[in-house]
Formats: C-alpha cells, sequence, structure tokens
C-alpha cells in the first residue's frame, strides 16, 4: 500500500510540473512592472538583467510614483525573435511602455540600456 501511494504522488507531482508553462516574455513584463509599483528589488532581480537591477534600484521612489498614476495593465503584446524579444505594455491610463527581453540561463528577463 505504500508503494501505491508513494508510485500516485511521483505521477501527480510529475503530472504538475509536466503542465506547468515557462514564463513569457508578456508574463514576465507584467511581473516586472508589479516589482516597480512596489519598488521591490529582490522582486525585480528576478525578472531583470543585473545591469536593469542597479538602475532601477537607482531610480525606485520615482519609477513607483509614475508606475501608480499609470494604472493597471490592461494589454500586452510580444514579438519574440529567438533569444530576443520585444514587449508592449497599455495601461489604463492609455500610456504605452516598450520593454526590450533577453533569455538569459533559459528565462525572459527585462533588458535595460543605460
Amino acid at each position: 500500500m505504500k508503494k501505491v501511494i508513494l508510485v500516485f504522488g511521483v505521477v501527480c507531482t510529475l503530472f504538475v510540473f509536466a503542465c506547468s508553462k515557462p514564463d513569457t516574455p508578456s508574463s514576465v513584463a507584467k511581473k516586472f512592472h508589479e516589482a516597480l509599483e512596489k519598488n521591490d528589488t529582490k522582486m525585480l532581480g528576478q525578472y531583470t538583467t543585473p545591469e536593469a537591477v542597479t538602475l532601477m534600484a537607482a531610480f525606485g521612489k520615482k519609477v513607483q510614483g509614475m508606475m501608480a498614476s499609470y494604472g493597471k495593465v490592461t494589454e500586452v503584446t510580444e514579438e519574440i525573435d529567438g533569444d530576443n524579444a520585444s514587449v508592449t505594455i497599455q495601461f489604463e491610463n492609455g500610456e504605452t511602455s516598450n520593454l526590450d527581453m533577453v533569455k538569459v540561463d533559459g528565462k525572459w528577463k527585462v533588458s535595460v540600456d543605460k
């Protein structure tokens, strides 16, 4: 009986991992903007290149206030070209934001040029 339960548990775990989708450029862009709204540098670090984290940290409070004025994300479009992507985000107030994305170690990250 213990073997049956163990096998069932392993099968369920594998099923969950097989069904989970990797992050897309659009989903990473949304998470990036959530982190900006909260001025959460730890969360920003998960979704940006190291250079972008440094830049975002330097302007943290200003960016946080600006993001609050934009409102919620209403639409996201993406164009993927190999390990690069371009994401356009539209906000409630009509503003748009364009983000360059790169794939780093198999994960999409926001790339900010200085």
